[in-house]
């Protein structure tokens, strides 16, 4: 296969292909997504007979349905407000932007304040609908991938969906893949790691250096506990593109063989391919165990899906001849952050003789510094059901409910402070039936530097309250 776009093609062989590339990569990364050793992917394994719901897709049949019913001005408070309704995963960022968003952080703080997946792979994943709708106009893309990475992520998530969004747009808007990697290399913030690790996948590739090799390299310079890093995948989906060649199968298997988060690596590249061979194109191999069909999970509720491939790219095209109407707004940079005291669920904890305010997440430098911490519990409305208290340290902790033990971290683990994938040993079940605990944590070291994490979860993994607030927008999911 070739590197240019064919002239002939129309932009809806295009779009359609995108969407059938995105759906064919996240398909065959699915069930590697997490392994971070190198994968040999011939095919699907197993072979799907429909496409299996992915949050890669879903995400972005919300902002189609929220962008088909708006007029003017897309701000971020636009955007939240979609997430807000619709969007109830707790995954990583994503549940840290549903927590944000329910005490009341300002929409164009979300996704930086007290969020440990800000460099996220959930935002890079979401760029085809942006780059359809700014298809040929490279800033237009990145002022929308940057409104929507803001959301849940920070630098280096906008660093990923800039990228993306800007090299498709171009692709889609008739620019040979090489032109258009350039360019949109040329908008990331070389203040990021994933301008760095973009570099080192171009620079390798440039020098003739072997397809695995590179891949040995940005392993051994970008390494992170969490698969889901941005810098590390985008530089991952890049080098599927590369070295892929333009061949479409050659680029969605390296997405997947290269490991890390694989679906996501093997979409992006995939609706790239899509967005360049068209439709027409694409390997019937890859595309006809797939079907057409739209498949949306249990976490996107109360939007007008597509039911199939096709619906996707007409509504698709839509928005794009609609592009006029739609005109992203970025927030003013002046926007004050917020006291954590001043954030309801909020709570005071005992760090040595004093009191420091506290929510959910990466410890206060004074309870480090001490290495030990009080605190009440309050469950509130939610007595006599489960919880799940996680409590992770680099260098190991152990954490007390009323004077009994429930957790003993070991030092080393993965530090990955996620409701649903923390390390082993780091997290309990706890069914509260009384109306207060006092918790104790005592970390092994006493290092305000250290990384050490406490989360509250509630039965359906989302992140809960302290002190039993009830917080306004719970979020619509079946238990746990």
């Amino acid at each position: 296969m070739s590197l240019t776009t064919s002239s002939v093609l129309s932009l809806e062989s295009r779009v359609l292909g995108a969407w059938r590339g995105k759906s064919a990569g996240g398909t065959l990364g699915l069930p590697a997504e997490g392994r971070t050793e190198r994968q040999h992917y011939q095919f699907y394994d197993p072979i799907p007979t429909v496409v299996p719901p992915n949050d890669d897709l879903e995400l972005q049949l919300v902002w189609l349905d929220k962008m088909e019913n708006h007029t003017g001005p897309v701000t971020i408070e636009t955007l939240v407000d979609a997430w807000r309704a619709h969007i109830h995963y707790m995954w990583d960022e994503y549940g840290r932007a549903r927590w944000n968003i329910r005490r009341g952080v300002p929409a164009a703080l979300n996704g930086i304040y007290e969020n440990p997946f800000a460099s996220g792979m959930g935002s890079p994943i979401r760029s085809e609908v942006w780059a359809i709708i700014a298809a040929g106009n490279p800033d237009l893309a990145e002022r929308y991938a940057k409104l929507d990475s803001m959301i849940d992520h920070g630098s280096e998530g906008v660093a990923g969906e800039v990228f993306l969004t800007v090299l498709q747009a171009l692709v889609l808007g008739g620019a040979d893949l090489p032109e258009a990697m350039e360019a949109a290399w040329a908008r990331v913030d070389p203040a990021t790691e994933t301008r760095r690790a973009l570099d080192l996948v171009f620079a390798s590739h440039k020098r003739g250096m072997d397809c695995w090799a590179t891949h040995g390299l940005l392993l051994k310079e970008y390494p992170n506990d969490n698969f889901t890093h941005a810098p590390l995948n985008v530089a991952l989906t890049l080098w599927a593109i590369l070295f892929g060649n333009g061949d479409f199968e050659a680029t969605i298997l390296l997405g997947v063989n290269g490991g890390y988060d694989t679906d996501c690596t093997a979409a992006s590249a995939g609706a790239v391919l899509g967005f360049l061979h068209g439709a027409e194109r694409l390997p019937e191999k890859w595309i006809a165990p797939l079907g057409d069909a739209v498949a949306v999970g249990p976490g996107i509720i109360g939007i007008r899906a597509p039911r199939t491939l096709q619906e996707l790219t007409e509504r698709s095209l839509a928005l794009h001849a609609r592009v006029r109407d739609l005109t992203p707004v970025l927030p003013e940079k002046s926007i004050q952050i917020p006291a954590l005291q001043s954030l309801p669920g909020s709570i005071m904890m005992i760090a040595g003789n004093a009191e420091v305010p506290w929510a959910n997440g990466e410890l206060p430098t004074e309870v480090k510094a001490t290495g030990r911490a009080t605190w009440q519990w309050r469950p509130g409305h939610d007595i006599n059901k489960p919880f799940k208290v996680i409590a992770l340290a680099r260098e190991g902790c152990r954490l007390w409910i009323n004077g009994q033990q429930v957790i003993e971290c070991p030092a080393g683990v993965p530090y990955v402070p996620a409701t649903h994938r923390s390390a082993q040993d780091s997290h309990a079940l706890f069914v509260p039936d009384q109306e207060s605990y006092e918790v104790r944590l005592e970390l092994n070291s006493a290092n305000p530097w250290q990384e050490a994490t406490v989360l509250l979860a509630d039965n359906a993994l989302h992140i809960a309250p302290w002190d039993g607030t009830a917080l306004p927008h719970r979020a619509e999911l079946p238990p746990a």
